[in-house]
């Protein structure tokens, strides 16, 4: 074995590749054949989208982790820990089943190099292999058509909502962007299109092969009371639903793709009442509206683009007014900062503000010169890291306020970092 321990491997990994994103299978298939991955002898959800990916992927392992299936989940990236990337009946997997992996694949690359993300996705199929899973859910991590997750083939694909976002690699339109997603369809296989203005390349690439499409708004539907939603599909329908236990009104939208897609599955993969009831108030997720209680309260969000900052700002309106709110903000360059800003504006007293600990992070001057061109009076402070932004908030915030962590799911993961 090359390297012993998983801090080792991963280190080793960030400098194998010369790109940290590059798009293509070609390099990805040949190794996972020669592992013999390819062809799954579980079953595959593969789900795409802008926003909401994340939550529903936890969904449909909660779910099913709880209908009685052995569930392999495959995130990207993580909040602390890489584990967090690869789970097993809900539960991370250990350093010793990655390093064990991990060198496996190196072995069977035979020189081909890989990227990060390539690395870790085989590792989650190999792992999922090796233990045996029922069913695996993949969340895509960059576009579909082209990303690393769609060297296999799917038994049901989920797209959530699309908007603008890494346009230098899936396009700067709508369409260009749907058209990617739409790559992790499959013939003759189940989709979910859970955005309720999608995109017409959806529809488009689904007819093009043969996909069975169904559509948020036309094929199936929700309702949502005060405490609970319900569900429809043709003459099937559910009632009195339990909340997602996510926060936001955006959850049950997910919920209800995740709905339709288990019960296209529901074949081969049937899930009880009981079982939708208990995954849905049970699933987690770290970094989407999680909230700390400290010497006040404390809210971390991976909010990085207008549609999830639309999002988290909808979610603070609910809340009660704090005395004051510090936003800790730090972003990657290539988003829309503007409009993010200009959604948070109204809910940030103090700004707190840094780069993220990444190659692609924005300069925290550049964020500042946003900020003030959407608030000339913003009180603005730059803090050489998130961390140090964090914790000056942590010592200036007192009883009665509010601290928002967002900007991207490395601001958050820094800043949680330091609860840890």
């Amino acid at each position: 074995m090359k390297y012993h321990t998983l801090e080792d491997w991963l280190a080793w990994q960030t400098t194998l590749h010369g790109r940290e994103i590059e798009l293509g299978l070609e390099r990805i298939q040949t190794v996972a054949r020669r592992l013999d991955l390819l062809d799954c002898a579980f079953l595959v959800v593969t789900v795409a989208g802008t926003n909401g990916k994340g939550s529903s992927a936890a969904m449909f392992s909660s779910i099913l982790h709880h209908a009685g299936y052995k569930v392999g989940t495959y995130t990207s990236p993580h909040i602390i820990r890489y584990n967090e990337r690869i789970r097993v009946g809900l539960r991370c997997v250990r350093d010793h089943q990655l390093c064990a992996s991990f060198a496996r694949i190196d072995v069977a690359r035979q020189g081909i190099s890989l990227s990060f993300f390539e690395f870790a996705t085989l590792a989650a199929l190999d792992i999922f292999h090796q233990a045996g899973v029922d069913v695996a859910v993949l969340e895509v991590g960059l576009g579909g058509r082209l990303d690393a997750t769609n060297i296999v083939d799917c038994d049901l694909a989920l797209i959530t909502s699309i908007s603008l976002d890494h346009t230098e690699w899936l396009g700067n339109n709508r369409e260009s962007i749907g058209y990617e997603k739409a790559g992790i369809l499959r013939a003759n296989v189940s989709a979910i299109c859970n955005d309720t203005d999608p995109p017409r390349a959806i529809a488009a690439s689904a007819e093009k092969i043969n996909a069975e499409l169904y559509q948020i708004n036309a094929d199936f539907s929700y309702r949502a009371a005060k405490s609970s939603w319900s569900f429809f599909a043709g003459d099937y329908q559910l009632h009195d639903l339990p909340l997602p236990n996510l926060s936001g009104a955006i959850q049950i939208q997910n919920a209800a793709g995740v709905l339709m897609g288990l019960r296209c599955l529901h074949a081969r993969l049937p899930v009880s009442i009981a079982a939708i009831r208990i995954g849905l108030r049970e699933v987690t997720l770290a970094g989407r509206f999680q909230t700390m209680v400290k010497n006040c309260e404390i809210i971390f969000d991976v909010a990085h683009n207008c549609e999830s900052a639309k999002i988290l700002s909808d979610n603070l309106i609910v809340l009660p007014r704090p005395v004051n709110t510090i936003g800790v903000f730090a972003v990657l360059n290539d988003k829309d900062v503007g409009g993010i800003v200009s959604l948070l504006l109204p809910h940030i007293d103090t700004w707190h503000i840094a780069a993220v600990d990444s190659p692609r992070a924005m300069p925290a001057e550049r964020i500042q010169q946003i900020v003030m061109q959407k608030n000339l009076n913003a009180d603005v402070t730059l803090f050489a890291s998130v961390e140090s932004a964090y914790f000056q908030a942590r010592a200036h915030a007192c009883k009665g306020d509010r601290i928002v962590v967002f900007g991207s799911i490395f601001t958050v993961s820094q800043a949680l970092a330091c609860e840890s």
